[in-house]
């Protein structure tokens, strides 16, 4: 009868011990996904007003006659969100990069916003950030002398869009 005692209390501390192991388990795998959940969480798209750093930077840049000479039309926009568009969504768009580091862009005859841009050249990509004070993007650029290629980065929320854009002496006019 003494062993049935003692093994009965040996019996009972270990399925205590294994609840309690089992509760601390839980709470750990709970604390784990509630913290893997946490990491996964993208903040926001930060709007990033130029500052007085950036409006200098820009206001100091190198002057690129490639993409300041001409005003530019969007000619074509596509999202890897949404299908693809059959026609120009963006009719009559346009964006003035202007040589002093200021940008106008605008619908028609209509200036609908302007800022401070900065154009980055390197070796691997070039880039091109636009700050107002309405909106902030940033885009890596391909070039050539008639058009613009925009593909957007993920520092502002602008990657799932590619914008092209075609050179023109004046603004777009309505038909």
């Amino acid at each position: 009868m003494t062993s049935y005692k003692l093994f009965s209390i040996i019996l009972l501390f270990v399925c205590i011990s294994c609840k309690d192991n089992k509760q601390q388990s839980n709470e750990t795998s709970n604390t784990e996904s509630e913290t893997s959940t946490e990491e996964i969480k993208l903040p926001p798209a930060a709007m990033n007003k130029p500052d007085a750093k950036f409006i200098e930077a820009a206001g100091k840049q190198k002057i690129n006659n490639e993409i300041t000479d001409q005003i530019w039309h969007y000619a074509f926009a596509l999202s890897i969100k949404d299908p693809t568009p059959k026609e120009n969504v963006y009719e009559g768009q346009w964006l003035d990069l202007l040589s002093n580091g200021t940008f106008k862009q605008g619908l028609y005859q209509d200036t609908l916003d302007s800022g401070y841009y900065l154009f980055t050249e390197s070796e691997k990509e070039d880039v091109l950030e636009l700050r107002s004070e309405k909106a902030a993007s940033e885009w890596k650029v391909k070039k050539d002398p008639a058009n613009l290629l925009l593909v957007g980065t993920s520092k502002y929320g602008n990657n799932p869009w590619q914008i092209k854009l075609r050179r023109s002496a004046s603004l777009p006019e309505k038909k």
